[in-house]
């Protein structure tokens, strides 16, 4: 459902979303600026606006970077885009996922390339990787720092201080690249 607050004295227009299977209050903000805000059917109204306006600071610097972000490209990338580039995504992302998997040797499940709005990649429990189509347009090197990152939630599926280590056993500035990746990069 479509609902507005206003925050930090701009009119926020959001998509309510209210799940039987959510535990906890959810915020996304989509590279196209949308807010949608997820609310575990047992809340009230009134402690997801408390919340939202909680989180005012974070929601307005996200919109505002994702609407200067330098990545707007990416973001107007249609469905036929995605069907076009899909297998040419697979290919590359296989190729480097291999390359890199022998510095780690860790086991995985199937390659999946989506057509994603708010995420680059995940790691599933079950050991399949799933990848953004949209990583096709990113810098080699951030490109492959996602990858890397999806990899080695093979092992640690979580973001604890020994997943970071693993992360830079073979990307030593994921720091750097993780900051160009939320922050808007060129392509």
């Amino acid at each position: 459902m479509e609902k507005q607050i206003i925050l930090d004295g701009q009119k926020i227009k959001y998509t309510l979303k209210i799940s039987t299977r959510a535990k906890r209050l959810r915020l996304a903000v989509y590279c196209n600026g949308d807010l949608t805000v997820t609310q575990p059917r047992f809340l009230s109204s009134k402690v997801v606006d408390k919340f939202i306006k909680e989180k005012s600071a974070w929601i307005t610097g996200k919109i505002a970077n994702f609407k200067n972000s330098k990545n707007e490209p990416l973001n107007l990338l249609t469905r036929r885009d995605y069907l076009n580039n899909r297998e040419k995504a697979r290919a590359l992302i296989s190729e480097r996922l291999a390359y890199f998997n022998s510095f780690y040797n860790f086991k995985y499940g199937r390659i999946n390339i989506r057509d994603q709005k708010s995420r680059w990649g995940s790691c599933s429990r079950q050991g399949n990787l799933n990848f953004n189509f949209r990583l096709l347009y990113l810098q080699p090197e951030v490109r492959d720092y996602v990858i890397i990152h999806e990899l080695c939630h093979l092992k640690e599926f979580n973001h604890s201080p020994s997943f970071w280590k693993l992360v830079s056993r073979v990307s030593p500035d994921f720091k750097v690249l993780r900051s160009k990746l939320k922050n808007g990069l060129p392509i």
